[in-house]
């Protein structure tokens, strides 16, 4: 009997030994929750335009006008894990706000990532249109008006000018924000305020020496361009609107038809020839779509005009920006001749 014992109890020392030696040699679950690699896909924003600084707090930055909407994270994570939001679900992002990402590891540990976006601001592509002077010559007298344009090193756009007309010049400032929008228009003794929404300028508000003098409200077509400007005017006993705005464009974006008036009876028509506008990209988008006019901010540049008495004739420079225009109005009654010069790039 006590043989029989020795064996059962042999036995069981092995099958002990067997399952603790199975245990020590099974897989034990990863703590690993890493990301290992990172991407956002954009709507309409090539990929070289998009940066990345990754790590724990991931940050990436991308052009200005991008949306933050529908966004589709592209994640590489440990073996096993899990990640939440996952890779491959489309996600909304806040400009310059952090958006959690959680990596669970398969022995349920839990690593967690912030992603924020940053919208870069507007920079400028235009010309670095130096001065510009329109002289009309009536015979009997002769008008000069001269602007002067300095820019921002950083953003390339205006960062001031200067308007001098029969000898009085008055200095105007523009006033950006971090994504290089205009949010102000200062010169002496007064001052404008641009309110903007959903990218563009809804609102402005010009003041003179603090006293509220006019407001603008501005409209927009589906293409997104001005369709319309009320000005209402606050130094009347009662505030009223005094002039309105109307525009219609070309297929490149260019004023062909401007009306102007409470009664709209002032009508100024245009076409345009294939060249460069000397306005064009030295402003930022949505400052440059409540200036836009048949004289200065558009695509391309009048050829015809409703006061003019034939074709406007233009010398251009080798990159097809105007350095001279001119013209005659009223059956060559006062002559109109406009120069542009450039900074040197």
């Amino acid at each position: 009997m006590k043989k029989t014992f020795s064996i059962i109890f042999a036995f069981i020392a092995i099958a002990l030994t067997s399952c603790s030696s199975d245990d020590d040699n099974a897989v034990q679950p990863s703590s690993l929750a890493e990301i290992t690699d990172f991407s956002l896909t954009f709507n309409n924003v090539n990929e070289s335009d998009i940066n990345y600084d990754l790590g724990t707090n991931i940050t990436v930055s991308v052009p200005f006008g991008t949306s933050l909407e529908d966004i589709i994270p592209n994640i590489a994570i440990s073996e096993g894990a899990t990640i939440t939001p996952a890779s491959g679900e489309q996600v909304d992002f806040v400009d310059g706000e952090a958006k959690t990402f959680t990596v669970t590891a398969e022995d349920g540990s839990v690593k967690e990532y912030t992603v924020t976006v940053n919208v870069r601001g507007e920079v400028g592509s235009g010309t670095k249109l130096k001065t510009y002077t329109k002289i009309e010559d009536y015979g009997f007298f002769v008008t000069e008006t001269t602007k002067n344009y300095d820019y921002d090193e950083d953003s390339g756009f205006v960062s001031s000018y200067s308007k001098t007309e029969e000898s009085e010049t008055v200095m105007y400032t523009l006033i950006y924000d971090d994504k290089n929008q205009v949010t102000e228009r200062t010169h002496d003794g007064g001052r404008t305020e641009y309110t903007y929404e959903d990218g563009k300028i809804i609102k402005a508000e010009e003041f003179e020496d603090d006293a509220l003098k006019y407001v603008y409200t501005y409209s927009y077509n589906e293409q997104g361009l001005l369709a319309r400007e009320e000005a209402t005017n606050h130094q009347l006993e009662e505030p009223a609107v005094d002039d309105i705005r109307t525009f219609t464009y070309d297929d490149n974006g260019n004023v062909i038809k401007f009306v102007r008036g409470t009664s709209q009876s002032t009508i100024v028509e245009a076409t345009y020839d294939d060249k460069n506008n000397p306005f064009k990209g030295i402003f930022p988008a949505a400052y440059a779509a409540i200036n836009v006019s048949i004289d200065e901010v558009n695509t391309n540049n009048p050829v015809t005009r409703d006061e003019a008495d034939a074709e406007i004739a233009y010398e251009y420079n080798e990159d097809d920006y105007p350095v001279s225009a001119s013209y005659t109005v009223g059956d060559q009654f006062a002559s109109v001749n406009l120069t542009f010069t450039y900074y040197a790039e």
